[in-house]
């Protein structure tokens, strides 16, 4: 179970620290990454094409900006794993319910990862220590 705790921490550190990076291998972190994105859709309608390629860029600008994936990758993924479906001619999309989903703490849900990732980048930085003065 992935607590709220460790959604936050991944979520920061994947997406906003340290980078460019490409799309995490381990499961569980494309889990974090793909919940941070189906949170910001209405899972109680359909949405073009065109309409999750711009959410899809929206999110990778907010919340994701180390990460160098195409919206297009992104979507396969979303649709790979089940957290997201396709209608068979491809023009309309809806949240999916993934076959063995990861599960989540019920808190999660209550995480705005856009709020998160800007305070996270908004934080004061420690200062780096200076090498020893020869």
């Amino acid at each position: 179970m992935i607590s709220v705790e460790e959604f936050v921490e991944r979520l920061c550190l994947l997406g906003a620290d340290r980078g460019p990076r490409g799309f995490p291998r381990k499961r569980r972190d494309r889990h974090i990454l793909m919940k941070s994105i189906v949170m910001g859709l209405d899972s109680s309608r359909s949405y073009s094409e065109r309409e999750i390629n711009t959410l899809l860029r929206k999110w990778k600008r907010e919340v994701a900006p180390a990460i160098r994936v195409d919206h297009v990758t992104l979507r396969r993924h979303l649709v790979d794993y089940g957290h997201l479906e396709r209608t068979r001619d491809g023009n309309e999309y809806r949240v999916g319910f993934p076959a063995s989903p990861m599960a989540f703490a019920i808190e999660v849900e209550d995480v705005d990862p856009r709020a998160t990732i800007a305070a996270y980048l908004a934080r004061p930085k420690p200062p780096r220590p200076r090498p020893p003065e020869k």
